[in-house]
């Protein structure tokens, strides 16, 4: 056996005993009392990362109530894994929601026509319209948790109007893609510059403003509003923009966006995100790559 082929199979090896592990790992159960629903869209091929990003939660921080928007591609196999492994994890199917989602935007025809285009518009208007909580953190599949997030249990047990609208996991060090070309088109428009969508902390009624996004979107160039990339980013940070700076919050560096290598080794951090990259093909890869990381999420 060459060495490739020998370190194949060592990966798949691995893998194989994470996934194990993964699936042997009970799950604690979610009670919701903290009136907090953690939504994240999933696709078919992220189920695995996902239940990661589950189960680390549900370690850390069991109070709240996890919600799964279907981007379409997850089956009656995949929505039976999930509610197997995620006790009390409500699922909304895509034609659920599309269907429940249309009614409601029914006088904003720009916000529909972009989120009807673009499957990760539904982490901008679904988390809220389809929510059932006064607030939303709003989940990548690819975050896992790695120690209990004291401020947003400090910040969900703080009533409305007292606490920030919108809290983002940072991201720094590098340019954020994207996230200045609405700004750009709108000058004078506020927008948070150095923040990731893929980690936030909402008070729905008080964040979400359908009305402004469709008069913000409708006044743009089709090529920005209706981008395949960076449009959910862009218009969170332009939603938290027009709160101001006094009902915005940074959750500063143990929320910090970036995978684990680029990011400072400290005792007290939170989560990690990007622990799945786009340049590898496949979630295999990614559990492949990121072994160590995830078998610490599973038990701190």
């Amino acid at each position: 056996m060459t060495q490739s082929a020998s370190a194949g199979v060592d990966r798949a090896h691995d893998v194989f005993a994470l996934t194990r592990r993964l699936l042997a790992t009970e799950t604690p159960r979610f009670t919701g009392e903290h009136g907090v629903e953690v939504h994240t869209l999933v696709s078919a091929d992220h189920v695995p990362l996902y239940l990661f990003a589950a189960k680390s939660l549900a370690r850390c921080w069991p109070e709240v109530t996890p919600v799964v928007h279907d981007d379409g591609t997850l089956g009656p196999r995949d929505t039976a894994r999930l509610r197997r492994h995620v006790p009390g994890v409500r699922v909304i199917g895509r034609a659920e929601a599309d269907e429940r989602v249309e009614a409601l935007l029914g006088d904003r025809p720009t916000l529909a026509a972009v989120r009807r285009n673009n499957v990760r518009v539904l982490q901008l208007v679904d988390y809220f319209l389809l929510s059932e909580a006064p607030s939303v953190v709003g989940m990548d599949s690819d975050v896992v948790f790695l120690s209990r997030p004291h401020t947003l249990v400090e910040w969900a047990g703080t009533a409305s109007g007292e606490r920030p609208d919108f809290c983002y996991s940072p991201e720094f060090g590098w340019e954020p893609q994207g996230v200045h070309w609405i700004a750009d088109r709108l000058p004078g428009t506020p927008y948070v510059p150095y923040m990731c969508c893929g980690f936030t902390a909402v008070d729905t009624a008080r964040f979400f403003d359908a009305d402004f996004l469709e008069h913000t979107l409708a006044s743009l160039p089709r090529e920005i509003s209706f981008a395949p990339r960076y449009v959910t980013q862009m218009a969170y940070s332009l939603l938290g923009g027009r709160l101001g700076a006094e009902r915005t919050r940074d959750l500063g560096e143990p929320y910090r966006s970036g995978r684990l290598a680029w990011l400072p080794a400290v005792e007290d951090r939170v989560i990690c995100h990007y622990f799945a990259s786009h340049e590898r093909a496949t979630a295999h890869d990614n559990l492949a790559e990121e072994a160590p990381l995830l078998a610490r999420a599973l038990t701190g």
